[in-house]
């Protein structure tokens, strides 16, 4: 293995997402422009730019897992997707529309006034600093591995690693912050075509791998795994061994989990209404659907070929992906499925920053205070800040604040939905509009507690969520109407 040839491949990938970056850092004048790119980019890059965004570097090394030990039951989940977004495309986008708004949030402030709009902002905030900062950590690792493969520094695996957050964070705050939405835009663009052939690179190499077998050929090795059940998709027997799969609950799970993504979450809806008009946005999000159910198919298919590939062989499936790459990937390949890895991370990184700065400047008011370039620089190196923390973890608090960051999103997700449902459907209230932030973070508190005591299906987290809102809105709504 080549160490150097692979740290050359990556230092290439840099240098174009620093010249597109330096490509763009003189047209963001306006704050339009630069959070929204005057909503003149054409939308294929919109598209693109929005699936690279939803995909993180973990669900690039995740998704192979669940193949690995399973099946292709997670395509229910991305079916749900579909309809979810196209729930949001024809419910919930033409409201984001009407208006000259930039911050969908500026939305609930109309509606139910500015502490409903600055609970749903800090939310957002909160739950993209810590669980945005812990995927940018777990991003960090394999760039830390090739660093210390190098064998430059005498250096300890967290300095190491401390190191390799710097530089990834330190390369997305540059192109975020100088190019603004534009640049994040064509860079998203570019690391998504980045990814897909690191994907498609390994799984040309695992079918070649599988050719190459004196055992048997590649065509009854993949007839095993269909007789194993390797390919299967629906689950219709319940609970069965888990009930998340089941396929009603994964299919409405999906749905609900795109309506609250694509549907309430800032940075996700801010590359669909940078559209020029509603029917492009709409034609963005429902075709983003089918594009991510396009990437599960795939990096689903890589994982059913690690498990022919490693049969027998006792591996985590949850590193299986990760030590596949390290292992067997060849040099040069191996820079490309690494840089692969830093796109998935830099392109929600990056977005996330953007979002951030749109979300304070607008719905807090900084913009009488700083430019959307210095917000940027601020959100970015607090992101940075928050990526760090696991390194002063032990073990079992890493692990505890790994999972409280990946799962807020859950969690979140239920109120936040139906909060916005009563906003579209101009439901009539008795009770002050104040209330509204109690009762959203009353709704996610009371949901993390009770998931503590029931075990949810984490498809029916945000269904469960909903209800315990919509309950609260009712109660109140009953209580002080009956005061009143």
């Amino acid at each position: 293995m080549n160490t150097y040839l692979d740290f050359l491949v990556i230092l290439l990938y840099f240098i174009s997402v620093f010249y597109l970056g330096f490509r763009f850092s003189k047209k963001s004048a306006s704050e339009e422009d630069f959070y929204l790119g005057k909503k003149q980019i054409h939308w294929v890059w919109l598209l693109f730019s929005l699936t690279a965004t939803e995909t993180s570097s973990l669900t690039f090394l995740s998704i192979p897992s669940l193949s690995f030990k399973g099946d292709f039951s997670f395509l229910q989940i991305s079916l749900g997707y579909i309809i979810g977004r196209t729930i949001v495309a024809y419910f919930l986008l033409p409201s984001y529309y009407a208006g000259e708004r930039i911050s969908i949030y500026e939305y609930l402030g109309e509606r139910f006034g500015t502490s409903a709009q600055k609970s749903m902002s800090l939310i957002f905030s909160i739950s993209r600093i810590l669980g945005d900062g812990i995927r940018l950590y777990v991003t960090s690792l394999p760039i830390a591995f090739l660093i210390g493969r190098l064998h430059l520094f005498e250096l300890t695996e967290s300095q190491t690693g401390i190191i390799a957050l710097f530089l990834l964070s330190f390369a997305t705050i540059v192109y975020a912050v100088y190019g603004g939405f534009r640049a994040i835009v064509f860079t998203d663009s570019l690391q998504l075509v980045i990814y897909l052939i690191g994907g498609f690179f390994s799984l040309g190499l695992l079918l070649y791998f599988l050719s190459q077998s004196a055992e048997s050929s590649i065509i009854l090795q993949l007839t095993s795994a269909w007789q194993s059940n390797k390919f299967t998709i629906f689950h219709s027997d319940f609970p069965g061994t888990n009930p998340a799969y089941y396929f009603i609950f994964a299919i409405l799970g999906g749905a609900f989990i795109s309506i609250g993504s694509h549907g309430t979450d800032l940075m996700l809806v801010q590359r669909i209404i940078a559209s020029k008009d509603l029917k492009t946005g709409q034609k963005i999000l429902i075709t983003s659907g089918f594009f991510v159910t396009f990437q599960f198919l795939l990096f689903l298919s890589i994982g059913t070929l690690l498990y022919l590939y490693y049969n027998g062989t006792e591996i985590a499936s949850d590193k299986v992906f990760s030590y596949f790459i390290i292992d067997k990937i060849p040099s040069p390949f191996l820079g490309l499925l690494l840089s692969a890895i830093l796109a998935s991370a830099m392109s929600t990184l990056s977005s996330t920053i953007n979002s951030l700065s749109l979300t304070w400047s607008r719905d807090w008011g900084m913009d009488k205070y700083m430019t959307p370039k210095v917000s940027s620089l601020i959100f970015g190196v607090i992101l940075f800040l928050s990526a760090l923390v696991p390194f002063g973890l032990s073990e079992r608090f890493e692990k505890s604040i790994l999972e409280i960051g990946l799962t807020i999103f859950s969690y979140t997700l239920g109120p936040t939905i139906a909060l916005f449902f009563f906003a579209r459907n101009k439901t009539k209230h008795s009770f002050p509009n104040w209330i509204i932030s109690p009762l959203l973070f009353g709704s996610i508190g009371l949901l993390v507690i009770l998931a503590q005591f029931i075990t949810f299906p984490f498809t029916l987290l945000i269904p469960a969520g909903i209800c315990i809102f919509c309950l609260g809105f009712w109660i109140c709504d009953f209580i002080l109407g009956q005061k009143s």
